[in-house]
């Protein structure tokens, strides 16, 4: 999912979170009497309120329609949850006259997992291409308990960033690297 449509997740649950929660607060101030008595134990909603559907055929018309646009955007909220800022393809091309090149972000995340996963004390590793303002790489390495930090982040920078950028053909291209213990190999400790 894009950072975008994150933000635009927070801000519109936030809102509905505290729209619900100022009616549930409502409510329960109604039920406690904190506006008084005779109003606990009066319906919420007036009869001019409640009887009004029943004379105005065209309201029902009008909550349909309501619930039509509320239909839509949520259908359009949903779609906008599979969107997502993963590359599919990186443009290559300088130079259209000379034809177009297109790398596969698939062959390259292959690549370069090939390669990390052949350096001592890695366990696991996922790559991944990543189109928000501007193209990125991002790598996981998960290391073993045993494997030397120093060394295999010094071949990430010095090899591995460097044969990206390369097969890319952008020196300046961005890779962030993730080291994390692995969770397969570390054993279980209990305390007693």
């Amino acid at each position: 999912m894009s950072g975008r449509a994150n933000v635009i997740n927070r801000v519109v649950l936030a809102l509905l979170g505290l729209l619900l929660v100022a009616a549930g607060g409502l409510g329960l101030a109604l039920s406690l009497k904190v506006f008084g008595s005779g109003r606990a134990t009066r319906p919420v909603l007036p009869q001019e309120v409640s009887t009004f559907p029943d004379a105005r055929p065209w309201f029902w018309w009008a909550l349909a329609g309501v619930l039509l646009v509320i239909a839509v955007l949520a259908l359009l909220w949903l779609l906008t949850q599979f969107k997502s800022d993963r590359a599919t393809r990186l443009d290559r091309t300088t130079n259209a006259r000379d034809g177009y090149t297109t790398l596969h972000a698939g062959a390259l995340t292959d690549a370069v997992e090939d390669e990390v996963q052949g350096i001592t004390g890695v366990t696991g590793v996922s790559a991944r291409v990543r189109e928000h303002r501007g193209e990125q790489v991002f790598l996981r390495v998960e290391l073993a308990d045993s494997a030397d930090i120093g060394e295999v982040r010094t071949r990430l920078e010095n090899d591995v960033v460097a044969h990206v950028r390369e097969g890319v053909g952008d020196p300046r291209l961005p890779v962030t690297i993730e080291l994390r213990p692995s969770a397969s190999t570390t054993p279980r400790r209990s305390v007693r």
